[in-house]
């Protein structure tokens, strides 16, 4: 086989594995105002609603990177108003006044949904000693322990992002993104927040 034609071979096969790991996190396109198609922003005022703080903090921050690494400039809502503040109307116009942000970017969780996946292995033991020496093995009682050899978590997140004009606050954009992974909240969160960068930049919304 000529040699450009095996290259071509493995890079489509490439191709295709790339995309079999991509293929984790969905995304549709849920509202598009057309007065803004031509439209595109540069500094994003990023917002994550959820209960966890944590989660909240490390998503905000991870969406925000993703857009100053596509040129923009990029907040977490957390650092502007400097820590778990409430996300209040009046708190957000304060932050947009004092960061002059053009875009507030802001996504929410619609549903969650864990899958528990419990695959069983051979009996495990426990040794219960009956005197003698700690390494003689004959000293032991062994008591069988049917625990299953592995749990897996396969989590299911519908999240949806909205993007608003800070000129007229009006909801200008949205989709809707779905993405199971293993129960990691930093995988979810780097999926989701890939995921919504991506959206923007193809819709030509990340301006510099």
């Amino acid at each position: 086989m000529p040699t450009g034609v095996f290259r071509a071979i493995m890079l489509a096969i490439f191709s295709i594995l790339l995309a079999a790991c991509a293929a984790s996190t969905r995304v549709a396109k849920t509202y598009s105002d057309d007065a803004y198609a031509n439209l595109s922003f540069s500094n994003f005022l990023v917002i994550g609603v959820a209960g966890n703080y944590n989660s909240r903090a490390q998503f905000e921050r991870t969406v925000a990177s993703g857009l100053r690494a596509e040129g923009a400039s990029a907040s977490a809502y957390y650092s502007v108003v400097q820590g778990n503040e409430p996300i209040s109307r009046d708190a957000v116009l304060g932050a947009v006044q004092a960061g002059n942000f053009d875009a507030v970017l802001v996504t929410r969780v619609l549903d969650r949904q864990t899958d528990v996946d419990v695959k069983s292995g051979s009996a495990g033991a426990k040794a219960t000693t009956i005197g003698g020496s700690a390494i003689n093995f004959f000293r032991y009682n062994y008591e069988e322990l049917n625990e299953p050899q592995s749990i897996s978590l396969n989590t299911t997140v519908v999240l949806t992002t909205e993007l608003f004009s800070s000129a007229d606050e009006k909801m200008i954009w949205a989709i809707e993104s779905s993405s199971t992974d293993d129960a990691v909240v930093a995988v979810l969160i780097d999926n989701v927040a890939a995921s919504i960068v991506s959206s923007l930049r193809r819709d030509g919304l990340i301006g510099r």
